[in-house]
């Protein structure tokens, strides 16, 4: 590797671990543990409800696609158990969401090893699932002033050349990231008056004012364009099931959501997504012992489900 790329990779991992050690404040042993193995606690090590941010999110670079959702799942436990991101600090990981999302992946020639995947909340809302509260998102996270700043800087380090806001919550909150700073979320209104349509690529720029900072930041660490961006329905059991009959409209969305997503990256990413779904990878996240002994039995299961329908 020539040396002027691999001081960049040095540079850009670093924006990563900047990011890491300001989310984990507080917690001495996550900050040393990039892989978060263990449960996150404070210095007394009490426990705490872990901050799902981490290289268990996709990796340290520069990534084409950035995937953001609204909390990062809690496999119907509502913070019990060993499933959920509360349990395995994987990002809809367990619940059909997970499943449902490795589905959409796949089908666009994507993976979480090529990826990165975050939340606008990325811990499990006090109600113990479901969207996350205007004051949960508010609220600061770490040295982040809110999750608001975290997903700013989680832009500005990813790079992506699409941002895909997986529903509403994510939709406004990644809007609301590169904008000057408010107390309020942008409605879906106004957002739809900018050209904003379902399914559809657009420049972020476009349904957003990203303010001065922000775009000086992006140019500081990027040499690419502003990344597009596409909103989709998202990808929970409530919108999509692979229990639900082919005639239905939870299997029809999925289908619809798909084809937005091929189409992206094919037009984005140059990449011709695969004719025929891939298996899911066994390496890099897949590989963690969380995603093996506990995600992977209930994945196998709906992935089954899905790929006897042909999809």
């Amino acid at each position: 590797m020539p040396a002027a790329a691999a001081r960049d990779g040095v540079i850009r991992e670093e924006r990563f671990r900047t990011i890491h050690r300001r989310v984990h404040a507080g917690h001495p042993a996550c900050i040393r543990d990039e892989w978060l193995s263990e449960p996150c606690r404070t210095a007394a090590r009490r426990l705490v409800a872990p901050i799902v941010w981490s290289r268990r999110n996709g990796p340290w670079t520069r990534v084409d696609v950035l995937f953001v959702g609204a909390a990062p799942g809690n496999a119907g436990g509502k913070g019990s158990g060993d499933l959920g991101a509360h349990g395995t600090r994987i990002p809809f990981g367990g619940d059909i969401a997970g499943a449902n999302l490795e589905v959409l992946l796949g089908a666009a020639g994507l993976n979480r090893n090529e990826v990165f995947i975050v939340a606008a909340y990325n811990r499990l809302p006090e109600r113990g699932g479901g969207e996350p509260t205007l004051d949960e998102i508010r609220a600061p996270v770490g040295d982040h002033a809110s999750s608001i700043d975290l997903l700013r800087a989680t832009i500005i380090a990813t790079g992506p050349k699409l941002i895909v806001a997986l529903g509403n919550v994510a939709l406004r909150c990644i809007a609301a990231s590169v904008e000057p700073p408010t107390q309020r979320l942008p409605g879906l209104t106004r957002l739809e008056k900018r050209g904003l349509v379902r399914g559809r690529v657009i420049p972020l720029a476009a349904v957003s004012a990203p303010d001065e900072e922000f775009v000086d930041s992006w140019r500081a660490a990027q040499d690419t364009d502003l990344p597009a961006l596409l909103w989709l329905i998202h990808p929970s059991g409530q919108n999509m099931s692979p229990f639900a009959g082919e005639e239905t409209a939870f299997h029809q969305r999925l289908l619809d959501t798909r084809a937005a997503l091929r189409a992206a990256v094919t037009d984005l990413l140059d990449v011709r997504p695969p004719e025929t779904r891939p298996p899911i990878p066994h390496s890099g996240i897949y590989a963690l012992a969380e995603w093996r002994e506990r995600i992977a039995p209930r994945l196998v299961r709906l992935d089954r489900r899905w790929r006897d329908r042909g999809i």
